[in-house]
């Protein structure tokens, strides 16, 4: 369950659209919101003193915003390496999730850029939603307007049918209350097609239906099986279906185990404009 949310914000997009998204979690058992803003250490030198009043002033009002919300939030401002304190702030606060965002092409600019959401998603070991933005150009000035404004509405569920399947369907068991439809999907990757391949379809359809039939008095429940390179199928289908989040473990069998790794990760992290719940396998 997804009680207490970290989220990392850095003042350099549309935060407040951030932070509406997390508003969403409310009716699935959300209590507190940490609020976090890392003064990087490689960046401020001298001039760190500056940057954390700025920052206390700046994440304040954030804090006013999930007030008005009816969100209960807390707020830190702490010097060091990005990528290490959020995963280590997650840790010592022991978050459920957390959450953060990335334009639909590349992770957002500023201090949450580059590798920092990779690094988080494979080394904090915690549930991470990755918002995502449209970027639109207006009067010579960029802004970020989410890609999909109610995530939780039409949920693609990709599956390897591994031990890691279950962990993640226990998760999705405590988010029923807010999602609408959620969609089963299994690819069958190159290489691995046999002769019967219809036959081989319709025997993982029927292991689709037997997972999705815990959720079938609650939730419209509906099952893939495609065919090809995971993430590109998981991709393709999402955009097909009018999927509005993509929630899946960080390791499963065969390429699954990789989705967070290399030119697999940049992959579907910038194919898909839809936002994205990675789900450790580890998760307990």
């Amino acid at each position: 369950m997804i009680e207490t949310v970290l989220v990392p914000v850095d003042f350099t997009i549309e935060s407040e659209e951030l932070l509406a998204c997390v508003g969403e979690f409310k009716n699935a058992g959300l209590k507190k919101v940490i609020l976090l803003h890392v003064v990087d250490i490689y960046q401020a030198q001298g001039l760190a003193p500056m940057f954390e009043e700025n920052a206390r002033k700046r994440i304040a009002e954030y804090s006013q915003l999930l007030d008005e919300i009816g969100v209960d939030a807390s707020t830190l401002v702490i010097h060091g390496d990005v990528k290490k304190t959020i995963v280590r702030v997650a840790d010592e606060e022991n978050v459920d999730c957390i959450v953060m965002g990335a334009t639909t092409s590349g992770p957002v600019r500023g201090r949450l850029i580059g590798r920092t959401t990779e690094y988080i998603s494979r080394g904090s070991g915690k549930i991470v939603l990755i918002e995502k933005y449209d970027t639109l150009m207006g009067g010579g000035t960029e802004t970020y307007v989410k890609a999909c404004s109610t995530k939780f509405s039409k949920v693609l569920l990709p599956v390897d049918l591994s031990g890691h399947s279950e962990k993640i369907l226990r998760e999705i068991g405590c988010l029923k209350d807010i999602i609408g439809e959620l969609v089963f999907l299994h690819v069958i990757e190159d290489g691995n097609e046999a002769a019967g391949l219809e036959s081989e379809r319709q025997r993982i359809l029927g292991r689709l239906a037997g997972m999705g039939r815990r959720f079938e008095s609650e939730i419209k429940v509906s099952h893939y099986v495609s065919s090809g390179r995971p993430a590109e199928e998981i991709g393709t289908l999402a955009e097909q279906l009018g999927i509005t989040l993509i929630a899946i473990t960080t390791h499963g069998m065969g390429s699954l185990k990789d989705i967070l790794l290399g030119s697999t990760a940049e992959s579907l992290l910038r194919r898909t404009r839809k936002p994205i719940l990675l789900v450790p396998a580890g998760k307990e």
